[in-house]
Parts: C-alpha cells; sequence; structure tokens
C-alpha cells in the first residue's frame, strides 16, 4: 500500500523550489510589444525592416484566408499555395497600418529605403523556377515596377541612392552582365532527385533606383555554393556571406583563409566551409574573399556593417577547430557532435572584419546546439546576434534569467562579452538607433508570446504564425510574465494528446512560473476567478498549484497580481492532464525521483530490481476522486484521492503494472503517487527511460531515467 512507502524524503523534490541563476553577467531589457502575425494556416517570415519612426514591417508568406489585411487589391491569400505579404506596424505594436498581399507569388527576401518604399524579393507561382524584384509605394498599394531576376534572392539590402541589391543562389541559366566578375558558369554536377544535376551557385544582382538591371554576377567554384546574406558599405561596396562546398571557390590575397577545409555530406546534403566576400560598386572586381571554418559544416547566414566599415558575420558550425581570436567571449567549441549528424547546430558564431579583411575578433556564441541566424550591429560596435530564428515550446523560460536559451545576445564592440540579452528571438532583427531592437520570424507556441493589448495576443492556428517583437535595450526590464511550466517536467503540457500545440495546464498540476518582476511579498495568482495556492515566491519565480476547479477543453486567462501591478492575463488551454515525473536534480530530465521497494532512493548506484515495486512521483494527472481542497494535504491514510483519468506507465517501452495511484500521502494536493512493479522483462541499466501517460497526455519523452538491475 502507498501509505507502507516512506515519500517524506522527497518531500522537498515534490515541491521543486528552483531558485534564480544567472549564468551570464548580462541583464535582459524590456520587452515593448510581442504580436502574432497569422491566421488559420501556415503564415511565415521572409523579412523585417524599422522606419524612422519606430513603425516596423514584416514581410512573409500566408497561405491563411483569414490573415489581417487592410486591403485585397494586390491580391488575396490562397489555402492551396501561398501568396507574399508585408505589414506595417504601428510603433506600439498594437495595430497595423496596412497589410496587404501579393497575388501569384511568394516572398523570399524584404528591404524598406529611408523613404518607406518597400521592396520584395518574390518566387512567381505560375513558374517556380521564375523570380522578381517588386516595389511598393509607402502605402503598399501601388506597385512601382517589377524586375524579373535570375535566381532565388535570399537576402537583399538597399543603399541611401535608392539601388537594390539581392544576393542567393542559381543555376546555369542565370543571365550575366557583360564586364561583371564571373560571367560565366563555373559549378559543376550535385546529387539531385534520383540522379545528378547543375550545382547551386551564389550570385549577385544590383537593380537601379528604377527597376533597371545595373548588373549580375556568379561567385562561385565548382561545388554547391549559396550566398545567404548581402550588406552594402558607405562607398558602394557589395560584402556577401554564406556557405561554399567548392574546393575552388575564388579567394583574394590577405584572406582569413584560401584553403577549402572538406567536405562533409549527410546523403544528397552537402556541408563545407563558411565565406565571406567584397564586390566593388561596379561588380566587376573581387576586392576580398575568404574561406571561414574548420574540419566540419560550416556557415555563414548574417551580415552586418557598421558606421566604420567593418564587417561581422554570423553563422553555425559543427567545427571543433573554428577559428577564434583570444580574449574573444568563447573560443572552446560547447556542442555536442556525438550520434549528430551533420547540420550548422552545433555551435554559433560571430566573426568580425576591418575594411580591409584581416580578422579584429571572432568567437563562438558559447550556447550550446543554437546558431544565430541574423545579425545587427549599433553605432557602439555592439553585435545583436539571434541564436534562435524559431519562437517554440524549446525557447520557453526555464531559468529566472532565462540566460541558457536566450533569443537575442548582444555582444560587447570587443567580442569579449555579452552586454546584454533579451529571449524574444527572431530569424531578422533591426535596430532603430534609439535603444529598440526589433525581431521577426516564425513560431508554433500557442502561449506566452504574445504580449497584452499586442495587435493580436493569440495564436491564429494552423502550422505556424508570424510574429514581430520589440525589445527597447535603453530600459531596464520590466515586470513579465516569462512561462508557465509543469513543475516536474519544465516543459508546458500539450494541448491535445496528438497535437504539438503547447500550453496546456490541468486541474491540480503543479506548475512553475518564471518572470521578472514579482516583487518582493507574496503575489496572487489566478487562473480565471480562481485563485491558486502559491508554494514559493520570489522576484523572478512562482510555484503554484492550478485550482482543480478549472475545465478543461476551455482557454483560461490567467495573471499574477503583485502589489499595485498586474501582469498578463495571458491565455492558457486546459487539459485533462499534463503529466511530468519529477527529477532529482530539479531540472526535470534524468534520474528520476523514484523511491525502492526498501524506500531507498533509486539511482545509477542503487537499482531497483525487475519485479520489485517503485514508487515514482510525479504532478499533473488531473482531477481526483474523490476532490482535494486547493491547497490541502493529501491524507495520511486511506481511502486516497485517485486521478479521473486513466494512467499507464512504461518502463523502457515495457508496461509496467500499477499497483496503486493517488494522491502522494501528507504532500501538497496534486503531488501524485505511482507504485509500479517493475517488469521482468524491463531492460536493465543505469539510466533506463519511464514514461507516465495520464488520459493520453505523456511526460518527459525519452527525458527521464530510472536505474536498474
Amino acid at each position: 500500500m502507498a501509505s507502507s512507502m516512506n515519500i517524506r524524503s522527497i518531500k522537498l523534490t515534490a515541491l521543486l523550489i528552483l531558485f534564480c541563476v544567472n549564468t551570464w553577467a548580462a541583464a535582459a531589457r524590456l520587452i515593448s510589444y510581442v504580436t502574432y502575425l497569422g491566421g488559420s494556416y501556415t503564415d511565415t517570415v521572409a523579412g523585417m525592416a524599422v522606419d524612422s519612426t519606430g513603425s516596423a514591417y514584416v514581410a512573409g508568406t500566408t497561405s491563411s484566408p483569414d490573415f489581417p489585411l487592410t486591403s485585397t487589391s494586390l491580391g488575396t491569400p490562397s489555402t492551396n499555395s501561398g501568396r507574399a505579404f508585408v505589414t506595417k506596424f504601428n510603433p506600439s505594436g498594437t495595430a497595423i497600418d496596412f497589410s496587404v498581399c501579393l497575388s501569384a507569388s511568394r516572398a523570399t527576401a524584404f528591404a524598406l529605403d529611408a523613404s518607406g518604399n518597400i521592396y520584395l524579393a518574390v518566387q512567381r507561382l505560375a513558374n517556380l523556377l521564375s523570380f522578381a524584384v517588386v516595389k511598393l509605394d509607402p502605402t503598399a498599394q501601388s506597385v512601382l515596377y517589377t524586375t524579373a531576376i535570375g535566381g532565388a534572392a535570399e537576402s537583399m539590402t538597399v543603399d541611401g541612392a535608392g539601388d537594390i541589391y539581392v544576393a542567393g543562389a542559381a543555376g546555369p541559366g542565370l543571365a550575366t552582365t557583360p564586364g561583371a566578375y564571373q560571367t560565366r558558369y563555373p559549378g559543376g554536377q550535385c546529387p539531385s532527385g534520383n540522379g545528378t544535376g547543375p550545382c547551386p551557385n551564389a550570385f549577385i544582382t544590383k537593380l537601379s533606383p528604377s527597376g533597371s538591371l545595373a548588373w549580375t554576377t556568379y561567385l562561385g567554384g565548382s561545388g554547391p555554393d549559396d550566398a545567404h546574406a548581402i550588406a552594402v558599405d558607405g562607398a558602394g561596396n557589395v560584402w556577401v556571406a554564406g556557405e561554399t562546398v567548392s574546393p575552388n571557390f575564388p579567394t583574394t590575397a590577405g584572406a582569413i583563409s584560401r584553403t577549402f577545409h572538406g567536405e562533409v555530406d549527410l546523403g544528397p546534403l552537402r556541408y563545407g566551409d563558411a565565406f565571406a566576400a567584397k564586390l566593388d560598386a561596379s561588380g566587376s572586381h573581387l576586392l576580398y574573399s575568404t574561406y571561414l571554418g574548420g574540419s566540419g559544416p560550416d556557415g555563414a547566414l548574417g551580415i552586418a556593417i557598421d558606421g566604420t566599415g567593418a564587417v561581422y558575420i554570423a553563422g553555425g558550425t559543427q567545427s571543433t577547430d573554428f577559428p577564434t581570436t583570444s580574449g574573444a567571449l568563447a573560443t572552446t567549441y560547447s556542442g555536442d557532435n556525438s550520434n549528430q549528424p551533420p547540420s550548422l547546430t552545433g555551435n554559433g558564431f560571430v566573426t568580425k572584419l576591418d575594411t580591409s579583411g584581416h580578422l579584429v575578433y571572432s568567437t563562438f556564441t558559447g550556447l550550446t546546439n543554437g546558431y544565430p541566424t541574423p545579425i545587427a550591429v549599433d553605432a557602439a560596435g555592439q553585435a545583436y546576434v539571434s541564436v534562435v530564428s524559431v519562437a517554440s515550446s524549446s525557447l520557453i523560460q526555464r531559468t529566472c534569467a532565462a540566460q541558457s536559451n536566450a533569443g537575442v545576445i548582444v555582444i560587447n564592440s570587443t567580442g569579449s562579452a555579452v552586454a546584454a540579452t533579451s529571449h524574444i528571438p527572431g530569424a531578422y532583427l533591426a535596430l532603430d538607433g534609439k535603444g529598440g531592437l526589433y525581431s521577426a520570424g516564425l513560431t508554433y507556441s500557442l502561449v506566452f508570446f504574445s504580449t497584452p493589448h499586442a495587435f493580436q495576443a493569440e495564436y491564429g492556428g494552423g502550422d505556424s504564425d508570424a510574429f514581430a517583437a520589440k525589445v527597447d535595450f535603453s530600459q531596464p526590464a520590466g515586470p513579465s510574465l516569462g512561462s508557465v511550466l509543469n513543475a516536474a517536467s519544465l516543459v508546458p503540457g500539450y494541448g491535445s494528446p496528438f497535437a504539438s500545440g503547447a500550453g496546456a495546464v490541468a486541474p491540480g498540476e503543479i506548475v512553475t512560473m518564471f518572470g521578472n518582476g514579482f516583487g518582493s511579498s507574496k503575489p496572487t495568482v489566478n487562473f480565471g476567478q480562481l485563485a491558486a495556492t502559491v508554494l514559493y515566491a520570489s522576484d523572478c519565480q512562482i510555484n503554484a498549484v492550478v485550482p482543480f476547479e478549472v475545465i478543461p477543453g476551455l482557454a483560461i486567462p490567467v495573471t499574477v497580481q503583485s502589489g499595485e501591478q498586474t501582469l498578463g492575463p495571458v491565455k492558457l488551454p486546459v487539459a485533462a492532464a499534463a503529466p511530468g515525473i519529477f527529477a532529482v536534480n530539479g531540472s526535470g530530465t534524468g534520474q528520476a525521483a523514484i523511491l525502492n521497494q526498501d524506500t531507498t532512493v533509486n539511482s545509477p548506484s542503487n537499482p531497483a530490481a525487475r519485479g520489485s515495486i517503485v514508487s515514482v512521483f510525479m504532478t499533473g494527472a488531473g482531477s481526483l476522486n474523490p476532490p482535494l481542497a486547493d491547497g490541502s494535504l493529501g491524507p495520511l491514510s486511506p481511502p486516497f484521492p485517485v486521478p479521473v483519468a486513466g494512467v499507464v506507465i512504461m518502463i523502457g517501452s515495457v508496461n509496467a503494472p500499477i499497483t496503486f495511484v493517488g494522491q502522494a500521502p501528507g504532500l501538497i494536493a496534486g503531488a501524485t503517487q505511482v507504485n509500479v512493479q517493475v517488469p521482468q522483462n524491463a531492460p536493465v541499466g543505469a539510466a533506463i527511460p519511464i514514461i507516465i501517460y495520464a488520459a493520453f497526455y505523456a511526460s518527459q519523452l525519452g527525458q527521464i531515467t530510472m536505474a536498474l538491475q
């Protein structure tokens, strides 16, 4: 019986008090707004910008028929294939000034000039091998020109004179211009479908302010090459960055490296080195070009230029020997390449070059299995780097500081330290010169991503939404609610047993809230009109119990009241269950909080025997019968309240017989004890995965273990 099990030794584990840890010597900043942008189908982002008034522009592709539009004169969305869109937000992010959709095209890149004219690089749907640049007037009501280009644009920029520059990848059919640096297709054969085909090569195209072609050139070698990012300096010189698998990619004297570091393949995917190159304003001379990488996959994905002409390159690498400089932020590779396929997600890197291409600093971002995509630079030479481009459940704040999964880090001017952070990510970044950082990207997170009073406070539905955000780095962090997580697993619950949408809570679930500005006094937490039992509170963390009276299947607003400050409301879906198994280290992963049959704590040095009965401790099993009052303790003798939802436990993929499941005796209502007999055919080892299902909702999949002998 449960009452025969000594549970007192893990009472503190069940309550799971996690204290704030700040792993970076840097401060988060004030979140001005975060807004969803999307409808009920798929919405993605291809670029963003900010104008002198602080209005943010987001461009992308939508297939949502209910995408928010202010005009349909240029086109309407289609559920069959995406349509390009551009949306302008007001400076506060509370409304849109305009939002339009272009017919028969998908957006691949975006730019904005100083006069507010809008530029979209698009793929034409009538012919997927046809690409163009479209210029719209500042009201987005009129198309000023459409100019065909020969390659797929991945990045674009505009200079002070209104010239447009695009970069990307193109095949052998690119129409180059006489006198361009590389007029002939230099590529070879690459895997394509079931056979081979021409390798893509990087290309750069310049258009005049009227949309006429100024010049087009290839830039590449015999292997696949791709220009992912482009920028223009004050003299009109064009910098591009990307990745190359060409051993003969053109390089110049004085380069960081003129030697290709090797190819790493994964099926048809081919990885090589990052590159950075500089062309003159006429596109006819290669002024500088270098390989940038090591023995693993490397790729440059973002580029920016500061007021002095220095160049900043951001990307991803799996090279443990990627070139770094003494005194940089992180000179040692911290990724885990064991059992990982080739990719660019080992570590991020940021490399700074002077105007001549000499290395100023080079650093890993120090974030394991994360890599930056965009980069922006302020007037002080600080580099703003997004270390994740997609806002998902993996980005949920899990510590008080949430530095280990920051969305944006700010690297100081010498490249030696992190000056500030923000947990708001973005595939695209822009600065307003007044301390405002604007980001846009893709999200499939249902909760805790929008701010109150934002233009679109709730997820639109479908596969993904776009989002836009502003973080004010000139101001200290204000009160915010970052996440509500299962206190055992430290992950948000699922919205349904078979959907990936995260964020659900369950009746009686012990949750941990992370944020800032909760105050020094004990706050009040409400789920709708129901007050939650608060177990622990600090300025950055609250542990509470979801009231048993919340109704599964409905969304419920959650607020935190601290003194005169109210945070929220933010809406959370309510599920029948949101199971999580407590871990002995409080991280939600690793060794589970389990007592062996002799009441000793299960561990690799103290494994349980097959056939014995062990006690597993969890929360999120849902409603109880008979009910327990919120905030009460479980009875110390039978009858014990049992979960209404069915509970199943798997040990090493083997269904284990449950001898008891119910409220843990003497612990706070919502803490559940599961006594289970270890199957005789269960695998043995120091870390055997264990999963609990409640109402078909699963606990940590493959993340929590027990020891068996």
